[in-house]
């Protein structure tokens, strides 16, 4: 059996749908409750409904190299699975880096290679599924610990903070990045991220021009849409 037959069964899709389903009604709790919160104290109505149409407004173009990584995905993975993955707490770096790993670690190429099959897929899911919790398992327990020490550096108006989540951010891309950008043989890959680092240095200076702050805002997802698209061309074109 192929694997791509168990990824897009029914199966896969009902069980993927209960757990987007569950988030959804966590979403709706959410602004049920922040709605109630903002009556106690005070604020109309009108602003409210400006606040939560506004946020929509702004999630859509943060949105879109989600449903870009998320076509991306369900050709080798299947419709549902990464539904599911980037519905969640997924990311959309993260989870084709994630099931690439584990196809290389199995002797593959990468996810695209015709040897991928139904075990592969199965380390897949855990892989992606367990590699990300962390985060979140930190929070629960660590959190409100690194607020406290947070909050204590910045009154004391400490350059630490700033400087060591700079740091971190650009560790993180600089470890998702460099086995593409390294590998000269890869061309597609360098195309498509010196394509997207222009395009973040032209939103930068677009936004000081024009003295618009939401186009730096939204240079990660639009430099995002740049690089894939040059990728496409590139590969289109050669």
């Amino acid at each position: 059996m192929n694997y791509l037959e168990v990824a897009n069964s029914n199966t896969m899709f009902f069980m993927c749908a209960l757990v987007v389903l569950f988030v959804m009604l966590q979403a709706v709790l959410f602004i049920k409750v922040a709605w109630k919160r903002g009556m106690e104290i005070g604020i109309e109505r009108p602003v409210m409904k400006k606040a939560m149409t506004n946020a929509a407004l702004f999630s859509v173009i943060p949105s879109l190299p989600i449903v870009i990584m998320l076509m991306v995905l369900s050709v080798n993975l299947g419709q549902y699975f990464p539904w599911l993955r980037l519905s969640v707490v997924g990311s959309a770096t993260y989870e084709n880096m994630a099931a690439d790993i584990v196809a290389k670690a199995s002797g593959l190429a990468g996810i695209a290679d015709p040897g991928f099959d139904i075990p592969i897929f199965a380390m897949s899911m855990w892989v992606m599924s367990v590699g990300i919790i962390w985060g979140i398992v930190f929070n629960i327990f660590f959190m409100k610990s690194l607020d406290k020490f947070s909050k204590k550096a910045k009154e004391s108006k400490s350059h630490f903070i700033p400087v060591l989540s700079g740091a971190l951010f650009i560790g993180m891309l600089a470890l998702m990045s460099a086995p593409y950008i390294t590998n000269t043989k890869n061309t597609t890959a360098i195309v498509s991220f010196i394509s997207a680092a222009i395009a973040v240095l032209l939103c930068g200076k677009a936004s000081k021009v024009s003295g618009i702050k939401m186009i730096d805002e939204f240079s990660l997802p639009i430099s995002l849409i740049v690089g894939m698209a040059s990728a496409i061309v590139y590969t289109s074109a050669f």
